[in-house]
Order: C-alpha cells, then structure tokens, then sequence
C-alpha cells in the first residue's frame, strides 16, 4: 500500500499496487470528479503530481491518447486518476473530490 495525499482536501489515501487512485478514492468513500466514468476518454479526472512523479506508473495507452488530446501533450505532472497506480508515496491536486452523500 502507498500513501496519496490529495489536496486541496487533504485526504490521504491508502492505494495498493494494482489499484488505480480513483478507485482507492471510491473504495474510501469518496467521489472523484469523472464524466466517463472511469474509461480515461475524459479527461475530467486529471490530477496535478505534485510530489512522487518517480513513484507514479506508467502511463497506458488510452491515457496517453486522452491527456494528448485534451491537454495537448503528455509531461508526467499531470494524470488521469482512473489510469494512475502507484509505487510509493504520491502528492497530488484534484479539485472536487469529495466525500459520497449519504442518504
């Protein structure tokens, strides 16, 4: 497991190797901002690396594609949450994450 701080909320995370960071945060109880729900077509999810790039894996092809064509190019500070596994501890900036609503 590896620690993802995520701010401006301050969350720390607790992601194992296999999982992406959105589902670390789902599994958590917490909404991270998406329109596709997790299929990084997009781009909504994209998070700011802060700290721990060297601890980020590699970026897949459907990311790659999708950070390509929404933000121009691919430069390793910025990921999509629902691609972004991690080997270590991580800091990132993700507007809108929020706990889920009971009801």
């Amino acid at each position: 497991m590896s620690a993802v701080t995520v701010l401006p909320l301050g969350l720390v995370l607790e992601v194992a190797g296999d999982q992406t960071v959105m589902a670390a945060a789902r599994t958590a109880g917490y909404v991270w901002p998406t329109v596709c729900d997790a299929s990084a077509s997009c781009g909504t999810c994209v998070s700011i690396i802060r700290e721990g790039e060297t601890n980020c894996g590699p970026i897949p092809d459907d990311e790659r594609e999708t950070l390509t064509r929404t933000l121009g190019s691919v430069d390793g500070d910025r990921r999509l949450a629902c691609r972004l596994t991690v080997t270590g501890p991580v800091t990132l900036t993700k507007r809108g994450v929020h706990p889920i609503e009971e009801s």
